[in-house]
């Protein structure tokens, strides 16, 4: 089995745990207000450093070399976001949660172990972004009002010609990886893990958007849904 179908495959329960999480199904609903949204961005800068901080670390290792694409880095996007939302001292403004540092911690220890682990990381980030970031634009969009002012530089990818072109590249990329067998499992387990990590930051955020709409209304709406 190609190692993109083993992770598509191998992941597709904890990706139907993802996008059962109520942060998501409220989100998929159009139910985007800018604090808990902003929150969300918050957690994922963290993230993202973290990832992108590593890749370049070992950027020059024989296997993380071969999906080494840095045209999908989101943190300078996610900066642009949080300055349109906290203004130019959002720096002074943000913190890393618990989940989310649990999350980073993992993410810098997982790295330390063993390089190619960081293959998890990039492929449930980045295809995740490529695959549902127009959708999820065009809601926050139209949920915050934000159209044309700011706000969603998290979802844009200016330097991919075409992003459905560059994940068929993508996966490609990942089935020609230097890797045994025992190393395609440890991937796939690890990217199980960052599901579950991600589910965290999720649970988290869920508590923030319950205490802005009012627990009535959260629970109207995951009932519709």
């Amino acid at each position: 089995m190609s190692l993109a179908l083993k992770l598509r495959e191998g992941t597709s329960q904890n990706h139907d745990q993802a996008e059962a999480a109520g942060f998501i199904r409220c989100f998929m609903k159009g139910v985007v207000e800018k604090e808990s949204y902003a929150k969300h961005l918050e957690s994922f800068y963290f993230v993202y450093s973290a990832m992108e901080e590593e890749l370049e670390k070992h950027k020059s290792d024989p296997i993380l070399s071969k999906i080494y694409f840095p045209e999908l880095y989101r943190k300078e996007s996610i900066e642009k976001d949080l300055a349109f939302f906290y203004g130019n001292s959002w720096m002074d403004k943000i913190h890393s949660s618990k989940a989310t540092q649990e999350y980073v911690n993992h993410i810098h220890a997982s790295a330390l172990k063993n390089a190619y682990l960081l293959v998890a990381h990039s492929y449930v980030r980045y295809l995740g972004d490529l695959s549902g970031g127009q959708i999820l634009k065009k809601i926050a969009g139209r949920a915050m009002n934000l159209a044309d002012t700011g706000g969603l530089d998290f979802y844009e990818f200016p330097k991919l010609t075409s992003p459905n072109d560059f994940k068929k590249a993508y996966r490609e990329a990942l089935d020609n990886l230097p890797i045994s067998e025992t190393e395609a499992d440890e991937i796939l387990q690890e990217s199980r893990i960052v599901f579950d990590l991600n589910q965290k930051i999720f649970h988290e955020l869920e508590g923030d958007l319950i205490r802005n709409i009012g627990t009535e209304k959260y629970n109207s709406i995951l009932q519709a849904s």
